[in-house]
């Protein structure tokens, strides 16, 4: 379906306050500096809607303090990595106390939207993370992607000499990042490394910049890479030997050879993701440029539409010839069109609601001990627009692959510190990192009953913790708070443009999410952090709730 806008010249004003508003995402940091987190993190608030006040408890005091935050993984025994955009890593131990680890990325370039972006945790191996930082020597070389470990000290060790990504590293040229949308975003599935990066900016409407389409470029596209960097030979250009190409943002379609790691693709800035552990899909936030912002869910080896289609608005219909399209480019595809878009604030007439919406933050779909009471019993995908500070809901469909109420998504808060991402984490929790007051928020269900409580966890747990989160953060130890796949593991559909899971073009049948080391099973409410025990953990409660009749209380959020 195409949309159009209200008038050319309200477009043009909208088009360029949307820039000037989008730059700010991140970059703003810059300016405030450290007194970002110390000065609003005392502000922060989170206005649940009262569907949901009833529903959850929100701990606004979980960290505080971390300015700057963009993301954040857990180790194993539950303490927790918060990126900040400086370069800096802060660790959160069980008692709440913070420790700011510094100078592990050299020189990080924090300019515009760069910086360190992003941390996943390996499933498999404890206390080992990857890392997205802008620390390259060159805007034609600015994103690495690093491993480290963390030890039981609190030492974190990152090997820079060898990038996962980025670099000199074999299997294509480097990530760019001139300008603004600089990606960041981790996932692991299947034992398997994604990483999204962006197109690297060129605002313009109509679109200007191609690099979504050319097949030469890592940017404006998710990545698939072995842990060690190699390339995967089912990657779907793997065997392709020339592809449509450009030799910068803005010029001419041409051919070349492929960038091998390239998985999907069709996007401008895809800054947040999410891989489904029960479907292998992915759930993109991709970010719009100035008409349209977009969730879509798919798999690898499709074209997700840029810059010929942003969201559900097709350009090539409304002022701007490529001269190529989704299906021409080669190999072509189908444009994938998202589950749900929305326009930008000015971009309708007499549109008064959320005057700022402008740049969409992907989330995840919370499960869990407690989650399917909170959504009545049926999966809900929770996103947020970084501008507006609001956060929605959108019901997922039986398969998995879409949404029933794109027409109304449920209201789910109002927050005046900008979400930048989504992650599950010990205790089954949502933790939601908010930049702008530097903080990090903890989701937890009031209702803890139900099967999702107390079942086996097939497939997955272990030291590593279970795939879940955004991006597929690992819970703590035990595999706290991830659903449980299909039998087997989840499949992903093998063959075809449409593949469905993140295993592209030719995935095994029955892949899955991979097995931990030494399985888990849930007891009480379905918590293990650290090891310990759910029947530990209600002991430990009822201590808790004595001391409380004496005076001392659990620090703890306020929701207003």
């Amino acid at each position: 379906m195409t949309q159009r806008l209200a008038s050319s010249s309200a477009v043009s004003l909208s088009r360029s306050r949307t820039h000037l508003v989008r730059r700010s995402l991140l970059g703003g940091l810059v300016a405030l500096g450290a007194l970002t987190g110390t000065m609003m993190a005392g502000q922060a608030r989170a206005d649940l809607t009262p569907a949901f006040q009833a529903k959850l408890t929100v701990d606004t005091e979980y960290a505080t303090g971390v300015s700057g935050a963009t993301d954040i993984a857990f180790a194993a025994d539950g303490r927790a990595l918060i990126t900040l955009k400086s370069g800096n890593v802060s660790l959160r131990t069980l008692d709440g106390l913070k420790t700011t680890i510094s100078g592990k990325f050299g020189n990080v370039d924090t300019g515009s939207e760069k910086g360190l972006l992003g941390i996943v945790a390996d499933p498999n191996v404890a206390d080992t993370f990857y890392f997205y930082v802008s620390n390259g020597p060159s805007n034609s070389d600015k994103h690495h992607v690093y491993k480290g470990t963390l030890s039981g000290a609190g030492e974190l060790t990152v090997d820079l000499a060898n990038p996962i990504v980025g670099g000199s590293v074999q299997g294509g040229p480097g990530l760019e990042g001139p300008q603004n949308h600089d990606g960041g975003g981790l996932a692991i599935y299947n034992g398997k490394l994604y990483v999204s990066v962006g197109d690297t900016g060129a605002n313009a409407s109509p679109p200007q910049n191609k690099y979504g389409s050319c097949l030469n470029k890592p940017n404006g596209k998710i990545l698939r890479v072995n842990l060690d960097g190699s390339i995967p030979t089912d990657n779907p250009l793997f065997n392709e030997t020339m592809v449509t190409s450009c030799p910068n943002p803005t010029g001419s379609f041409g051919t070349a050879a492929p960038d091998k790691r390239i998985f999907a693709w069709g996007m401008r800035n895809p800054w947040r993701f999410w891989i489904d552990p029960k479907t292998g899909l992915m759930w993109i936030g991709d970010v719009g440029e100035g008409t349209r912002e977009e969730i879509s869910v798919g798999g690898g080896n499709q074209h997700y539409g840029y810059p010929f289609i942003e969201g559900n608005y097709d350009w090539t219909q409304n002022g701007q010839n490529f001269g190529v399209s989704c299906n021409t480019i080669t190999p072509g595809r189908p444009c994938t069109a998202p589950v749900y878009d929305y326009v930008h604030a000015g971009n309708t007439p007499n549109d008064q609601q959320n005057p700022n919406r402008a740049s969409v933050t992907g989330g995840l779909i919370p499960e869990g001990c407690g989650w399917s009471n909170v959504f009545d019993g049926k999966a809900n995908y929770v996103f947020a627009d970084y501008n507006a500070g609001w956060m929605r809901a959108l019901e997922v469909n039986a398969a998995r692959d879409g949404v029933t109420n794109a027409a109304n998504p449920t209201a789910f808060g109002t927050f005046n510190s900008g979400p930048v991402s989504f992650r599950m984490g010990p205790e089954d929790s949502l933790y939601v990192v908010f930049v702008n007051v530097g903080a990090v928020y903890k989701f937890t269900p009031k209702d803890r009953t139900g099967p999702d409580c107390g079942a086996p966890m097939p497939g997955s747990g272990g030291s590593g913790g279970v795939l879940n989160g955004s991006g597929g953060v690992p819970s703590a130890s035990g595999g706290s708070g991830n659903p449980a796949p299909t039998s087997g593991g989840a499949k992903a559909a093998s063959g075809g443009a449409k593949a469905s899971g993140v295993g592209g073009a030719s995935s095994a049948a029955g892949g899955g999410a991979p097995k931990g080391e030494g399985g888990s099973v849930k007891d009480g409410c379905g918590c293990r952090v650290g090891g310990v025990r759910g029947n530990a953990l209600i002991a430990l409660g009822a201590v808790l709730s004595l001391l409380g009749a004496f005076g001392l209380r659990r620090r703890q959020g306020k929701v207003h």
